[in-house]
């Protein structure tokens, strides 16, 4: 890549000998600074340096920024110049790159230690996530073999499996503070009546789950929204004769995730509260 150079009252072999000479300089300083030598040329790091530059089509010149930013901490111009590149990260044959990149990215940010840290990379940490997200459904959608479709069946995942597997992500996320969780729980101790609703958030990523029994009655459901998609349905079921895919196993599955996601939000909280100055 060459940096922008604005030249008044030359000649053209003037002009050629002084862009050729920096030219020579660049490489020669990529060579000894490895990723350092970006911000030899960079004016104001602070500033809208991505658009003051010429990149060329190598993918390279963009990992070394990323690397080099990720070591200084700068994450919002690493992810910055991730999202630069796109035109080059979206190509098939950087699939592999591309989620090696965002992967080490959220690697690092959480890593993190929030408390100590002077600025807030959830917002960051989120949206490398959902990219990793899309990165792995479109290479699922588009290369996905008829032997890797083969040992889908063969697993045979049940319901249960992934219920259980996508509130135990909620579960930790709302511990490390990856998602956020709203509860609405109503207990009447008389009759063991309860109403348990939650909603747990991710960046665009929204799960509503809740687990409702009223005397004998017994409900429970699941939903997903993912951004503008439409909001899918996991689970919804309420325990009658005829509904044969009713599971005690699934309602209280449900019913102890949200009980203990309520108490890892409160804990969470709770740490918050106790880092306030006094």
């Amino acid at each position: 890549m060459t940096k922008n150079v604005s030249i008044y009252n030359q000649s053209t072999s003037e002009v050629d000998e002084k862009y050729l000479e920096a030219s020579q300089q660049l490489q020669l300083d990529k060579q000894t600074y490895g990723s350092d030598y970006i911000h030899l040329y960079l004016d104001d790091i602070e500033g809208d340096w991505l658009e003051n530059w010429d990149w060329e089509d190598d993918l390279t010149d963009y990992i070394d920024a990323f690397y080099h930013h990720c070591q200084q901490e700068n994450y919002q111009f690493a992810f910055d110049t991730l999202k630069a590149g796109d035109d080059l990260l979206n190509q098939p044959e950087n699939y592999e790159k591309s989620l090696e990149l965002y992967s080490y990215l959220v690697e690092r940010l959480e890593l993190q230690d929030v408390k100590q840290s002077e600025i807030n990379h959830q917002e960051i940490l989120n949206l490398a996530k959902q990219r990793i997200l899309a990165l792995q459904n479109n290479e699922q959608g588009e290369n996905m073999s008829e032997q890797m479709i083969f040992n889908m069946h063969e697993e045979k995942i049940t319901r249960l499996e992934y219920i259980q597997k996508l509130l135990e992500k909620i579960y930790n996320g709302v511990i490390r503070k990856t998602w956020q969780f709203q509860g609405e729980f109503t207990i009447e101790q008389v009759g063991n009546v309860y109403n348990l609703r939650g909603i747990a958030s991710a960046g665009d990523y929204v799960v509503r789950f809740g687990a409702v029994k009223c005397f004998d009655s017994f409900d429970y459901y699941l939903y997903i929204i993912n951004g503008s998609n439409p909001e899918e349905e996991i689970v919804n079921e309420r325990e009658n004769y005829n509904n044969p895919n009713f599971s005690y196993q699934e309602f209280n599955l449900i019913k102890e995730y949200l009980e203990k996601i309520e108490k890892a939000s409160w804990q969470v909280k709770l740490s918050d509260l106790d880092a306030l100055p006094e």
